[in-house]
This record gives structure tokens, C-alpha cells and sequence, in this order.
């Protein structure tokens, strides 16, 4: 069954050089041979065409039916935490390395895009972290995160000592360098180098993997995506805490200190992310992780 026909679209880049030019001037081209609007996000606009219409993530919820992204996972990540509270479905067009997130490639870019314009796509909504750093009882920062929140020392190789509470139940304390806390979308990103699990992204579900912990019966655990997780810390040094950096989707630094109170929760925003028909996640995982393939032929 055919979906809505795409009237609108926004165009968004973070890294904008050479190849990436040339493939958005072609992408303006070819959405307006297929009478689709074509706005530029702000930022983006000024980098290829300044007399394109310009918009900001902001004002996008009134403005497209779409957000293409072009670039590679960084890109995406990057753009996922404004485009998830405007509501707009994206696209990813791969210009990367990896490219988990970014479906569409360029070399059949058009043919692709086309049957995509046309109603041959689907939604897959994924949801968010957010991260909220409260120092007596008050958030002093915060920010959301579609692959992961890493807790960890400022200081290199430094074990910290901290406890969980899940739902403000007490779960462990635990002696480690950090605590990754991922969602289905991250789970193959920081999160499987750090031997946690592949999580099938429609599962409402987060991982929390702890950073080469002291304690050798510590593993990785699964928990439902609708609970809170508190972290605290020991401070072993009252006059001076140590510093502690919560690193969002390898993008956002948070800062903060022993004293306070780290709170993980499920976003209410999700990201919708439009797919061709042809996408398939286990063929990604072949594809890009070279998953259950084997090792001698």
C-alpha cells in the first residue's frame, strides 16, 4: 500500500565539503523536477544556495513532510535530537563511512529517492534518552540522545565509584571506569564495542553496560526503556569531587562532579525515520557489521 505522496522536503548537511556540494546541488535538482518544495536548513543553506529558502529545525514542523539528511551516522545523530521534537519523519542519505543510519546510497540515489516520493516507504519510530544532571535537587544541564549516555571520569583509566537506582530502587553499587546506558538504535554503535547486546530496534528496551568494572560478576543488563536511572556517586574527597563527564551520542558533553545526581529517562519525543520499502535490519547488520558471517571460508 502506497503512503502519502512527499510534497515538501528539507535539506540538512552537517559536514558540508566538495562531494557533499555537488550532491546536494543534484538532490535540489532532481526534487524539483519531481515538483517536490525543497527548503534548507539554515546552516546548511548558507554552505550550497543562499537564495533556497531557508528554515530552522524549528520551524520545519510547518514547512515539509520530510527531512533528508546527507552525510554519514555522525550527521544523523546530530540532527536526530532537533528533528525528533519537531516531529518531521528523516531520511538519511549516506555520504559516511559506516552508514547504519543512513539508508539511501548515492550511486542509485535518484531511483531510490523517486519510489520514496512517490509512497514507497515506511515510518520506524525510535525513541530517545534523556539526560539530566541535578545538583541540589535542580537540573543544571541536560540533553537527549538517540544512541547512547556514556557516564564517566574526566580523569583516563580512573574507576569511579557510584550506585543504580532503578525506579529509586536500589540496584548495585559499583567500582568501574563508567556506565554506558543505550538505546535499541545505540546498541550497535559504543555499546557492542563494549560487549553489550544487539537490541532490534523496535523493542522498548535499554542496555546498561558497565566500563571495564572492578567486580568480575558484573554484566550487562537489559531493562524496560520506561524506567528512571538514577546514578550517585561516593565522593572520597568532600572538599574537592572528582569531575565526571556524561557523553551524549559522542556529541554533547555534560558536566559534572561527584555531588550530583545523574537522571536517565525515556524521552517522550521518538525519531521517525522513513525507510524504502527494501529495508531490512538484519540485512544492515550483514551488510555493515559483517553479522554471523564467517570468520574462515
Amino acid at each position: 500500500m502506497l503512503q502519502k505522496q512527499i510534497k515538501s522536503v528539507v535539506l540538512h548537511a552537517r559536514v558540508v565539503n566538495e562531494s557533499v556540494i555537488q550532491t546536494l546541488k543534484e538532490l535540489i535538482t532532481f526534487l524539483r523536477e519531481c515538483h517536490v518544495d525543497v527548503y534548507c536548513e539554515e546552516y546548511t543553506s548558507a554552505s550550497i544556495c543562499p537564495t533556497l529558502p531557508a528554515v530552522t529545525f524549528y520551524e520545519m514542523k510547518n514547512k515539509a513532510d520530510l527531512v533528508i539528511v546527507l552525510g554519514g551516522d555522525g550527521s544523523m545523530l546530530g540532527a536526530s535530537r532537533e528533528i525528533a521534537v519537531s516531529g518531521i519523519p528523516v531520511l538519511g542519505i549516506n555520504k559516511g563511512h559506516l552508514g547504519f543510519l543512513t539508508d539511501l546510497k548515492p550511486q542509485n540515489l535518484k531511483e531510490s529517492l523517486r519510489s520514496i516520493i512517490y509512497g514507497e516507504y515506511f515510518f520506524e519510530e525510535r525513541f530517545l534518552l534523556n539526560t539530566e544532571i541535578y545538583v541540589d535537587g535542580k537540573v543544571t544541564e541536560k540533553s537527549l540522545a538517540l544512541n547512547e549516555a556514556v557516564i564517566h571520569s574526566v580523569k583516563t583509566a580512573h574507576m569511579m565509584d557510584f550506585s543504580i537506582f532503578v525506579d529509586d530502587k536500589f540496584m548495585y553499587s559499583q567500582k568501574a571506569d563508567g556506565l554506558i546506558i543505550s538505546t535499541p538504535t545505540g546498541s550497535t554503535a559504543y555499546n557492542l564495542s563494549a560487549g553489550g547486546p544487539i537490541i532490534e530496534p523496535s523493542l522498548n528496551i535499554i542496555s546498561l553496560v558497565p566500563m571495564f568494572p572492578q567486580s568480575m560478576n558484573c554484566r550487562p543488563l537489559l531493562l524496560r526503556a520506561d524506567s528512571k536511572i538514577k546514578v550517585l556517586f561516593t565522593s572520597r574527597f568532600s572538599n574537592a569531587p572528582e569531575a565526571i563527564t556524561v557523553n551524549c551520542d559522542g556529541q554533547v558533553i555534560l558536566d559534572a562532579t561527584e555531588k550530583c545526581e545523574i537522571v536517565i529517562s525515556k524521552s517522550p519525543e521518538s525519531l521517525k525515520i522513513c525507510h524504502p520499502y527494501t529495508y531490512d535490519y538484519f540485512e544492515t547488520l550483514r551488510a555493515k557489521l559483517g553479522f554471523a558471517t564467517k570468520i574462515v571460508q
